[in-house]
């Protein structure tokens, strides 16, 4: 049997998080389009008759603009430290200077561990031939021996970062029991969830202050088999407030109806979700606050 952590580093929104959900079958992750949306270490698991890979999905490598972003990076950095292997995930549409820096420090702080690169996004460069040409490029440069193009949208070679990943695994037991696909509470699970949906309606307008707190489970008073949740949206202003609700509160009602429907096929149960909205100023600049939530314990 082999078994091993992997830390998947890299910026924001070049895909790490659908490249861990793709590779573990389920969803551990929450994805969107927009960058900064992983707030945790997320730790998934993906076992076989032959190998357990303990995933750690860490938030983009970033500059920080508060104390909760502090938290975040300082969790990359563990991560980094505690893996057996790191998978660097680069968007093969647009590969910058902060990408080379990312690979450049990694090269020079990292000893005796495997670096991986999966060179994601694929399916849109164009044309096709231009990624034999990046590939060439970054195993010249920066002698990197292990590049897997990929498509995590997809799922085009993603079953190759596998292999390469257990291929690369020592001998060891199961970290985890064999059951397992993610080490997370059901509460995370749905907070992620509405957040998830949050995102999907409001992310233009409001960005990054948004968190979600899950203040009851319970069931139901006249029907035991429903399940009943009460969860708080949280911004930092009264304006962020008003367009989470939205007019007469149609935006609240569209985001509560999608999440209620993805919570009731993750728990298989009728779900009734009460949703608020609640300002806290300055959240992220409070450990106190964010703390509640969980950032910076899981």
């Amino acid at each position: 049997m082999k078994s091993g952590t992997v830390a998947i580093i890299g910026k924001p929104n070049v895909g790490k998080s659908t490249i861990l959900n793709a590779i573990t079958g389920s969803k551990i992750s929450i994805v969107s389009k927009h960058p900064a949306t992983t707030r945790f270490r997320i730790i998934g698991v993906k076992t076989t008759d032959s190998y357990q890979i303990v995933f750690v999905d860490t938030p983009g490598i970033e500059k920080t603009r508060n104390r909760l972003g502090e938290i975040m990076q300082n969790n990359i950095t563990a991560a980094i430290e505690d893996a057996d292997i790191i998978v660097i995930v680069l968007d093969a549409t647009h590969i910058d200077s902060e990408d080379e820096r990312i690979i450049q420090q990694i090269n020079t702080k990292i000893r005796n561990k495997k670096i991986i690169v999966a060179l994601n996004k694929i399916d849109r460069v164009k044309p096709r031939t231009e990624v034999l040409s990046i590939i060439d490029r970054l195993t010249s440069h920066y002698n990197l021996k292990e590049i897997v193009p990929c498509s995590a949208l997809t799922g085009e070679n993603i079953s190759e970062i596998e292999r390469v990943i257990a291929e690369n695994l020592s001998e060891g037991e199961l970290i985890f029991p064999k059951d397992y696909t993610d080490t997370f509470p059901q509460t995370y699970k749905i907070s992620e969830i509405i957040r998830e949906k949050v995102f999907e309606h409001v992310y233009q307008e409001i960005p990054h202050s948004i968190a979600v707190e899950v203040e009851e489970i319970k069931p139901g008073d006249k029907n035991p088999d429903m399940v009943v949740i009460t969860a708080t949206i949280v911004v930092e202003k009264d304006n962020q407030k008003k367009i989470v609700i939205g007019k007469n509160g149609e935006k609240l009602k569209i985001i509560g109806s999608k999440a209620r429907r993805e919570i009731e096929l993750m728990l298989g149960k009728k779900v009734y979700l009460q949703l608020r909205v609640k300002t806290i100023e300055k959240w992220r600049d409070r450990p106190d606050i964010f703390g509640r939530f969980g950032y910076g314990s899981i």
